[in-house]
């Protein structure tokens, strides 16, 4: 008596690890007759850890299954040195016992399978996916009606996005598991495709695949069931590749089914084919990166009956373990893209110029220069640019806001790409390539620069002070992101202004919100002080911290240091005289 409450009576079945009673449940609720499955006391302590795992494990599966070739779980114990659980028993015969009388019917096998196809595409299907991982005759039971019932989910497996802490062994019977279950690799859909087919094949030959793993006697199988063969003989191909890629799509070959439902995107976006969702990675983007974020593509493309999109969600798959940081769409887009590339991915302009670019020595970059890509092509198309070493030149391009030697990327039909290229050499003329690659189709881009002596801001490379134009859109802004990677103070000192650029340094290293504009205003008041005053603040500049929604007021002092007067201040009109403090109040209207 278990719990008092299940009475134990005839043994069942048993494992490795565990054995399975037949059990009355005498309950007051009584679910009536049960199987109970009980960890043996007889193994190693290690053992009967692991195989308490492994019990919970399978009790936590079927919790959350609901399906009719699936018991139900009626109750699960762990405590006080025993593990077992309880499930609904099963009333039927084994398809292992069946098979004691010789080969079945292939009708009857072809039923079958086209029930379990039904089973795995109902596991591949949840959230997380759910591989088998032990479908053979002995875990299947015929039931009167003709239903079969999977009995044993103990060596299941589910796709996470993210590997566990600790993998779990892949457990599987030789001659039922495909060889990358067998050799420890990562299994998925793929290997159930392979058990359900090596289940088949003994029901319909007769031969245990136990007995010699993974040789098969085709000649034989074709003579017992030659339109099953044709349709079994692919799904137990020792290259996962090679097998139907989904449950649904070997179903699809044993049963005229109707056509699979399309991926409903959003309101207008309906995917139906591989080409319609490689078009939607650039009409909407947005829903389709939803789409495979919460695993909807995923399930979708898993219960599809076309092979195609089977084999998508593969090559998907392994794009996402090869570059686990890149963007989702980014990786379905690369398992579209063919791998010899294509020649319709064009670059504009076919050469680039640069005009005047700083020295190397500057420790600066050009104003960047605008390539542009475009997809062409009716597939996706992956994208390599590489910037090779150039004498007495640099080229880069920028990924992100950083030079980069290389860049790669991958763009939907009628995509496009815009690069932007910085250079920077020695002193005269400068020329090069760069290499743009689409698989196996490359194209050369000459560019051409001429390296000049000064710091580059906006197009220009400016070699004195009195060069810089005031007039220059952007020109403070400009003049303050070098002063950040210390190129201005390099430059200042080269010009002999050595004070100016102390103080230029010490504003890009301190905290005052508005020292550098102040201290690069300095420099800007030389050139033209009625454009740019020569403005001193009184007090510290505090660093302000706002309540999302407050207001924060901040009074100043502000001196005109000038040589003339300035207009400005508070008041319309206002003009500060030479050595005029003004106070001067403002808020944060609204903080972040």
């Amino acid at each position: 008596m278990l719990a008092g409450r299940f009475r134990l009576g005839a043994v069942i079945g048993w494992g490795g690890q565990a054995v399975v009673f037949y059990a009355q449940d005498i309950g007051p609720r009584s679910a009536g007759p049960l199987a109970v499955k009980v960890v043996r006391t007889d193994l190693s302590a290690a053992a009967r850890r692991e195989a308490t795992e492994l019990l919970k494990w399978e009790a936590a599966l079927l919790r959350r299954l609901r399906h009719p070739a699936l018991p139900r779980l009626r109750h699960l114990h762990s405590g006080g040195g025993a593990t077992w659980l309880a499930r609904e028993l099963v009333d039927g015969t084994p398809l292992s016992a069946i098979l004691r009388q010789g080969p079945v019917d292939p009708a009857r096998v072809r039923d079958w399978a086209i029930q379990l196809c039904a089973l795995l595409r109902y596991l591949h299907t949840r959230t997380p996916p759910v591989i088998c991982g032990d479908l053979k005759p002995a875990n299947l039971v015929l039931r009167p009606d003709g239903r079969l019932t999977l009995i044993d989910l103990g060596a299941a497996q589910t796709r996470t996005r993210r590997p566990p802490r600790k993998a779990r062994p892949h457990y599987g019977t030789p001659g039922y598991a495909a060889p990358e279950q067998l050799g420890g690799r990562g299994i998925d859909e793929r290997s159930d495709v392979f058990s359900l087919a090596a289940t088949c094949y003994e029901l319909l030959t007769g031969i245990d695949p136990g007995l010699t793993p993974l040789v098969f006697d085709w000649a034989r199988l074709s003579a017992a069931a030659p339109t099953l063969a044709r349709a079994l003989r692919p799904a137990l191909a020792p290259d996962p590749w090679q097998r139907p890629p989904t449950a649904a799509a070997l179903h699809a070959t044993l049963a005229r089914l109707p056509r699979s439902a399309p991926l409903a995107l959003a309101p207008g976006a309906v995917v139906h084919t591989p080409r319609d969702l490689a078009e939607a990675g650039l009409r909407h983007p947005r829903a389709l990166e939803a789409a495979l974020a919460d695993g909807t593509c995923e399930r979708w493309q898993a219960d599809h009956t076309d092979p195609a999109l089977g084999a998508l969600l593969h090559r998907y798959r392994a794009e996402r373990r090869a570059a686990p940081r890149a963007r989702a769409l980014d990786a379905l887009l690369s398992a579209m893209a063919p791998s010899g590339g294509s020649p319709l991915l064009h670059a504009t302009p076919r050469r680039i110029t640069f005009g005047d670019v700083p020295l190397r020595q500057t420790r600066a970059w050009s104003a960047p220069r605008r390539l542009t890509l475009d997809n062409r092509a009716a597939e996706p198309l992956r994208w390599e640019l590489e910037c090779p070493a150039q004498t007495g030149a640099e080229l880069r391009v920028l990924a992100g806001t950083r030079p980069a030697k290389r860049a790669a990327g991958v763009l939907p039909p009628g995509g496009r790409a815009e690069l932007d290229l910085v250079a920077s050499g020695r002193s005269g003329p400068l020329s090069g390539e760069i290499v743009l690659r689409c698989g196996t189709f490359e194209t050369k881009i000459p560019w051409e620069a001429t390296g000049r002596a000064g710091i580059p801001v906006g197009q220009r490379v400016v070699a004195r002070i009195a060069d810089l134009d005031p007039a220059q859109p952007g020109l403070a802004a400009a003049l303050e992101a070098l002063a950040r990677r210390g190129v201005l103070q390099r430059w200042l000192r080269s010009q002999r202004e050595r004070v100016l650029a102390d103080r230029v340094d010490a504003a890009a290293q301190s905290q005052e919100p508005l020292a550098l504009t102040l201290a690069v205003g300095e420099l800007l008041h030389r050139i033209s002080p009625t454009r740019f005053p020569l403005i001193a603040v009184h007090g510290a500049l505090p660093q302000l911290t706002v309540v999302a929604g407050g207001r924060a007021y901040l009074s100043l002092t502000l001196e005109n240091r000038g040589a003339g007067p300035f207009r400005g201040g508070t008041a319309p009109g206002q003009v500060w005289g030479r050595g005029t403090p003004v106070s001067y109040t403002q808020y944060n209207a609204r903080a972040p």
